[in-house]
């Protein structure tokens, strides 16, 4: 009997200590490393059309030409809420836009100040 103590004593100690040498992610999913955090980078609408933003400045470029099309300033509400100003060159109009980035910071959904709805997608 006291054999057998012994020998559930040193499994059950074995176990404790195997268990703690476990990586701490064991059973979750993986993270990701470099996900981008803001909106600074590229971004392209469903009609091609760039938007780089960068240090609270944008622009707007065509795909195919690279004519820029607008350009303006962005601010931060809030980690995922980010309110646009923008100047339309070829117009020369002022229009502002309400945005919510994504969850997993890869898509930009905005409202226009007219309320017409737009997204853009990072490009990485």
């Amino acid at each position: 009997m006291q054999h057998i103590c012994r020998i559930l004593c040193l499994t059950i100690t074995i176990l404790a200590i195997g268990a703690c040498s476990l990586p701490h992610h064991y059973g979750q999913h993986p993270t990701v490393e470099n996900i981008p955090t803001g909106i600074d980078g590229e971004w392209i609408d469903k009609n091609g059309i760039i938007s780089s933003f960068r240090n609270g400045t944008f622009e707007t470029r065509a795909a195919d030409t690279k004519e820029k099309l607008s350009e303006g300033t962005y601010n931060y509400v809030n980690a995922q809420h980010v309110e646009i100003e923008i100047r339309s060159i070829l117009r020369g109009t002022i229009s502002r836009a309400d945005c919510r980035l994504s969850n997993d910071t890869m898509q930009l959904f905005c409202t226009s100040s007219t309320g017409s709805h737009f997204f853009l997608n990072r490009q990485i």
